[in-house]
């Protein structure tokens, strides 16, 4: 390739990204010999071999492999690229500018670039949903006073909301009757225990007023219209994000590079010793066998399950500490503080376990996945993002679900633990502000404090001082720097898609969700930024075509938050339960009535001993008395209210998937990208037609070499005997061959 290069510039003609990726390719595929003490070490037959720099340096033959990064100000009269970065987009002062891709490309290569552009993609898309969602929870908070199971009839308003706004800008006396949080009236009602008689005690309803009031903030009439707008947000991100990401790849020339680029990983050429003819190119390559590979696949799956069963075991194990911990409490402690206590300190201890268990898996997926014999970089890297999502999905969503979809839904089998008159969704809502809320802050303080910190330890160990701060090489500054490592990226890429999931699983919930993502991400970016800039050695500038596995990942969680918000609307929330009052007492009454007595319809009746007297309790079901001869049996109520969930679950579905499916009529890829892409694929057809006969004919036969057994014909036109071997026309293909590589090129 010598005559294709300008020597007396070498950078415009090889990029140093790619300088650098040449030299690390050709590290890792050198062989040495095993025996470390033999003078020919890098001369061994393929018996006695080891391959690659990454095992010499396991093996303490040298001490660290890296890419330097470039020197902060001007070279030869232009600012460096790393220069460049820092002045406009590694510094906070930078958070609302656009990020400098193309730079970020030039310097850290495809595979980095790719994540900045999907972050910063991301980010800019969280702005309407974090409006909405906001404007949604202040609608709950401002009319809360509004609330009828929270306050009853307001006298002298209306029953619509625009009447009650008129009424409230109009500054009208409201009086208003307390149902729950007046404990006067229906809020001294007598509760029946939340789990088990001996270890709980009973409670006034009227202890349930701040969990009522959470409930109806994020419980609103606007939930819903914000749910499907969430469910549709997250479809067109998905399509347009594959709009941006085509433009990326065509301007950076990676369309198909897995597909025609991708070369095999050194550490499979050394381990596999079986080797089969490539049936494309015709050529040797290490080939592991079905069963073998299986094995392997079946051993892994075993242990992601193991580990999933894990965090199901600790879920229970915190919902045993809930449980006990209302024990502790003395009996006549507001049930109030009990349920807070209990929440946020369960929450706590959840997120706790949440970080130990992903720090211990994060080791044995890298194990599991080595020991798979994966052929290339993004064939492992997929297999390694497969099983640590499945496992985080399960670790930071497991106590979520539960909350959601199953904490007080069987009393007849004896499950212990119930919600409180409010319902469940109070609670859900402080789980996942706490768990989401929580893990950003202590994400972002470790990926602050934890590098400066290593990296100033480091210098004092090595005697760095800023007297020799000028005598020091580059290759010894960058020593002094956090090893990037081929976890730094996936860990950054698996810290943004669990929040993804958090604000579109979830997100009826907690509307206040993309918000906190929003801000979040803002700092996110130039943290990053600045991490991978001044405080790790410069990684490996690989190439990439997309973002990798990620975007089925993101595409499947959007699939499934239409399902999960539905449940939680339908089964969670009180939106079904609030319509099918207000239509049976329509019908029965013939008005639109409002919400006055929705408290009582709720609540069905028990008697239990309590101070030595049977003493009536309620609780919150639809169930026959205790004094009916149906006693404790499901009412008509609950068949009518089972009906409507249904009912609305299938509806809600079909009408947000039908929308989701005119969402992907959207191409993939823009026209006017479609149109270059075309072009150079007929510009690449008229070289070939261009290519002399005897060229054609030449590569043509170069296909039978590989035993294709493709018939090659005479220049009469007839076939040729398949018997004429490649020895027999060796002396033509080196005469040839020159010219061949010339038409070629």
């Amino acid at each position: 390739f010598e005559k294709y290069f300008d020597k007396n510039n070498i950078d415009q003609t090889i990029p140093t990204k790619d300088r650098c990726l040449l030299a690390y390719e050709i590290l890792s595929r050198t062989t040495y010999s095993r025996r470390l003490e033999d003078p020919a070490i890098f001369s061994c037959n393929d018996n006695d071999r080891n391959i690659g720099i990454d095992r010499l340096i396991a093996q303490g033959i040298f001490e660290a492999c890296y890419p330097l990064h470039e020197d902060y100000g001007f070279l030869d009269e232009k600012k460096t690229n790393r220069q460049l970065l820092w002045e406009y987009w590694a510094r906070p002062k930078n958070w609302a500018i656009y990020q400098p891709i193309f730079i970020i490309r030039q310097y850290f290569g495809e595979k980095l670039a790719f994540y900045f552009a999907w972050l910063g993609f991301y980010t800019t898309w969280l702005v309407l949903p974090s409006i909405v969602g906001l404007f949604v929870f202040l609608y709950g908070a401002i009319t809360l006073v509004w609330d009828r199971p929270t306050y009853a009839k307001i006298k002298t308003a209306a029953d619509h909301f625009f009447d009650e706004l008129f009424i409230f800008l109009n500054r009208k006396k409201i009086i208003l009757i307390n149902e729950i949080c007046d404990p006067n009236r229906m809020g001294n009602l007598t509760m029946c225990p939340l789990c088990d008689q001996m270890m709980c005690q009973s409670w006034k309803l009227s202890e349930s007023c701040f969990y009522s009031k959470i409930s109806y903030i994020v419980d609103n009439p606007f939930t819903v219209f914000f749910s499907v707008f969430m469910a549709v947000w997250t479809v067109l991100f998905i399509e347009f994000w594959k709009r941006e990401q085509s433009k990326l790849q065509f301007e950076w020339d990676v369309i198909d590079f897995e597909k025609k680029n991708e070369i095999l990983r050194p550490e499979f050429e050394l381990k596999v010793n079986t080797k089969r003819k490539n049936p494309i190119t015709g050529e040797e390559e290490p080939y592991v066998p079905f069963l073998k590979r299986f094995t392997r696949y079946l051993f892994s799956f075993s242990m992601v399950v193991l580990m999933i069963c894990l965090v199901v075991a600790l879920v229970i194990g915190v919902i045993a500490y809930r449980v006990s911990l209302i024990m502790v409490f003395p009996r006549e402690t507001d049930q109030t503080w009990i349920s807070l206590m209990t929440s946020v300190s369960a929450a706590c201890i959840n997120l706790f376990l949440i970080i130990i268990l992903s720090r211990f898996y994060s080791w044995l997926a890298v194990k599991l996945t080595d020991f798979e014999y994966h052929k290339t970089d993004s064939k492992y890297e997929n297999s390694l993002t497969i099983k640590m999502y499945l496992f985080q999905f399960v670790n930071f969503y497991a106590s979520i679900f539960y909350i959601a979809f199953f904490k007080g839904r069987f009393r007849e089998s004896k499950i212990i633990e119930m919600c409180n008159q409010s319902g469940c969704l109070s609670e859900l809502c402080i789980q996942l502000a706490i768990i989401m809320i929580g893990k950003q802050i202590l994400n972002n303080i470790q990926e602050i404090i934890y590098p400066l910190a290593q990296n100033y330890w480091t210098r004092k160990i090595s005697g760095y001082s800023k007297k020799n701060e000028k005598d020091k090489n580059r290759w010894i500054e960058d020593y002094d720097l956090m090893a990037w490592t081929n976890l730094t990226l996936f860990d950054e890429y698996l810290e943004m898609v669990i929040q993804y999931g958090f604000i579109t699983l979830f997100v009826v919930a907690f509307p206040l969700a993309p918000l906190f993502a929003f801000l979040n991400n803002i700092l996110e970016i130039r943290i990053d930024a600045f991490k991978v800039l001044t405080q790790l050695k410069r990684p490996l500038p690989k190439k990439a075509q997309d973002i990798g596995i990620w975007l089925p990942i993101l595409n499947t969680i959007s699939k499934l938050a239409v399902i999960t918000n539905s449940l939680i609307i339908a089964f969670t929330s009180e939106f079904i339960p609030k319509i099918v009052y207000r239509f049976i007492e329509f019908i029965e009454n013939e008005e639109v009535v409002n919400l006055e007595g929705y408290v009582n319809y709720t609540l069905s009746k028990n008697q239990i001993m309590i101070d030595g007297k049977m003493t009536i309790c309620y609780y919150r079901d639809f169930r026959e008395p205790y004094d009916s001869p149906d006693k404790f049996e499901f009412t008509k109520t609950y068949y009518y209210v089972l009906v409507a969930r249904l009912a609305f679950l299938v509806l809600f579905e079909h009408v947000v998937f039908l929308i989701v499916t005119v969402m992907h009529w959207i191409p993939d890829v823009p026209k006017l990208v479609q149109d270059q892409i075309e072009r150079e694929n007929l510009i690449t057809q008229k070289a070939l037609w261009e290519i002399k006969p005897e060229a054609k004919s030449q590569s043509f036969y170069n296909l039978n070499r590989y035993n294709l057994n493709i018939p090659r014909l005479s220049e009469s036109g007839q076939e040729l005997p398949l018997s004429q071997t490649i020895d027999e026309r060796k002396n033509q293909v080196d005469d040839s061959k020159e010219e061949l590589n010339d038409d070629r090129k």
